[in-house]
């Protein structure tokens, strides 16, 4: 089976992406469910995909991004109903991909083996995905992440439950910086951001972040226009060999 069946046994229903214009769409992906097709992977790249692959030292960490870029392509070339190869992915100065020419938004998140991707029909999606077990270490760098609204809000929270919290506050904070397009240019204790929180985005215009229903190995969240729903779904392929 080659990786392009591979996908489209993992969707949810063969039209999941054909009608892009019904909201966002978010797709999680173990890359050890996808390992076997990763020879496969490594044809979909454009060149700029493959300097950033071959940009990373350690091996496994080639392999990762090259599965992870080429899930991303699979994705965006349902949404778009083209092959995957054609899909004109770019990136601006910070590394966000965006797609050429074209109205339909896209983010990408990668944490260790998890990949998240995120396709909107309309204005700006960001999405972040991160491993639960980090929760632990979060509370560490708590100054850096919390506003005091967000301090007060897990206040009477206790210690796992509290770090747990913390983790989601996080990938919700990126996931707006993804889509406001600034990155680290404004430090997350500068905001509050609860979930399903309205926030103002530099360009103009609102974005709603919201968590995303995942594996419970994962904490992810997605940030988009306020007025289209989200559709969120782990894909695994229907013939997956888990590699450890």
């Amino acid at each position: 089976m080659a990786l392009r069946e591979a996908f489209d046994s993992a969707l949810p229903a063969p039209d999941w992406l054909s009608v892009p214009a019904a909201g966002v769409h978010v797709a999680l992906f173990d890359l050890h469910d996808w390992w076997p097709w990763l020879a496969d992977a490594y044809t979909m790249l454009d060149a700029a995909e493959v300097r950033r692959v071959q940009s990373r030292r350690v091996v496994s960490d080639r392999h990762q991004l090259a599965l992870g870029y080429s899930l991303h392509r699979l994705l965006l070339g349902k949404a778009l109903e083209c092959d995957a190869v054609d899909v004109p992915i770019r990136r601006d100065a910070k590394g966000g991909p965006y797609l050429a020419g074209n109205a339909v938004a896209t983010s990408l998140s990668h944490a260790d083996h998890c990949v998240a991707v995120a396709v909107a029909a309309s204005g700006r999606v960001g999405v972040d995905v991160e491993l639960a077990a980090r929760a632990p270490v979060v509370p560490e760098i708590a100054e850096r992440v919390c506003h005091p609204a967000d301090h007060a809000g897990m206040a009477d929270l206790p210690g796992l439950a509290r770090s747990e919290a913390m983790l989601a506050l996080w990938v919700r904070k990126e996931a707006f910086l993804k889509a406001a397009g600034i990155g680290l240019q404004r430090e997350m204790q500068t905001f509050a951001a609860p979930d399903h929180a309205l926030l103002a985005l530099p360009s103009g215009g609102m974005t709603r972040v919201r968590m995303l229903d995942t594996d419970p190995l994962w904490v992810a969240a997605v940030a988009s226009a306020p007025e289209l729903p989200v559709e969120s779904a782990v894909l695994r392929p229907l013939t997956s060999i888990a590699v450890t």
